[in-house]
This record gives structure tokens, sequence and C-alpha cells, in this order.
């Protein structure tokens, strides 16, 4: 291996070093949510909040350094499609990380006296979680396998989403207009999950393109 490869290789690792370390900040913001619901505390969606400008700052870093290294190194076919596959899932982290910024954000200006609606949030946000836990493991290890077996994971978020969203449309319509409002805005807040789980979903997609070189549909 010459000095450039090696140079070369020792740049796309940590290119992938630091998705992967998006991917585990973008983790930490959702065990985050569970804490702050199961303890309705502010102070811990505040922190989400205050958190999310370093994400979005370790995406910027990704792109810069994917750039440079298109533009210095010219990457052949292989090495090509690494670069695109970390631009791509960074720009998925960095959408599942504003989603909790906008769970947090719901938490913080709603009274959270239903404990139904954050229970619901609980649920759906452990989910995701599990999904968030294998999708950066399929990532780092490259395991298509694992990727697939995630996928399948969000049929099972789009099921409970739709089975808690009934129910809060079913609130919406027999109660009062407070606690319709409360229950209409609960749903913004479990949808904001279901659209992080299409967006792993994405990141799995990306998965199975880095390792086999195939586009396929899975969402």
């Amino acid at each position: 291996m010459t000095n450039n490869r090696k140079h070369f290789i020792d740049e796309l690792n940590s290119l992938y070093g630091k998705v992967h370390n998006m991917g585990l900040e973008v983790l930490e913001g959702y065990y985050k949510i569970l804490k702050a619901c199961e303890q309705k505390s502010n102070e811990i969606a505040e922190d989400i909040i205050d958190n999310d400008k370093m994400i979005n700052d370790i995406e910027i870093s990704i792109n810069v350094d994917a750039y440079l290294l298109i533009a210095k190194q010219c990457p052949v076919a292989g090495d090509l499609r690494r670069i695109i596959t970390a631009v791509k899932v960074a720009t998925d982290l960095e959408r599942i990380g504003d989603y909790a910024v906008n769970m947090a954000k719901y938490l913080i200006h709603t009274k959270n006296e239903n404990q139904d609606h954050l229970d619901a949030i609980i649920a759906l946000s452990k989910h995701l979680v599990k999904m968030m836990e294998g999708i950066m493991e399929a990532f780092i290890k490259e395991d298509i396998k694992l990727a697939l077996e995630v996928n399948e994971m969000d049929e099972v978020l789009d099921e409970e989403y739709k089975t808690r969203v009934k129910k809060l449309i079913k609130v919406g319509k027999e109660k009062t207009d407070a606690e319709a409002e409360e229950a209409m805005r609960a749903i913004l807040v479990v949808k904001q999950i279901e659209r992080a789980g299409d967006h792993i979903t994405n990141i799995a997609e990306n998965i199975v393109y880095l390792v086999n070189g195939k586009r396929v549909e899975l969402n």
C-alpha cells in the first residue's frame, strides 16, 4: 500500500468515525427523551435542544471532509460509494436529531398532565431507540443482515404508531376542547417518532448500497 493510499484510508476511516459519533449523539438525545418523559423534566428536554448545534456541526464537518476527499483524492468507484454513503447517512441522522429536538420542545411547552399521552411517546421512543442502536451497529460493522432486521422493526413501529394515533383521535373527538387540543399535540409528537423510523430505514438502504453497490427500496 502506497503512502497516498494509506493516507486516504486513514481519512476515510476518520470520516466514518465522525458519522458513527454523530449517530451516538443522536441516540443519546432519544435516551434523554425517555428520561425527560419519565421524570417530566424540562431541564433534560432543554439539554436535548442545546446539544442540537453540536450534532449539526458534526454533519457540516462530515460534508466538508467528504468533499475534500473527493477533490483531493479522485476516489475510484468503491471509495466514492463509501464517501457518498457517509454523507447520506449523516443527513438522515441530522433529521432524526431534529425530531428529538421537536419532541423536547413539546415536552417543555406542554403541561404533560395526561399520562396516557406520555406513555404513548415513551412506548414508541423505546422502540425507536432499539432501531437506532441496531442501525448504528449495522453501519459500523457494514452488516446487511442486521440492517434488514432493523428495517423490519420499522413495520412494528408503524403499526404501533397507527394504534396510538387512533386512540388519540378518539380522545380528540370525545373530550373537552382542552383535552382534544392536548391529544392533537401528542399526535404531532408521535408522528415525529414515526418519521425518525423512516430515516432509519433510509440508513438501512444505504448500508445495503455501501456493501454491495445496489440501491434497494426498503421504505
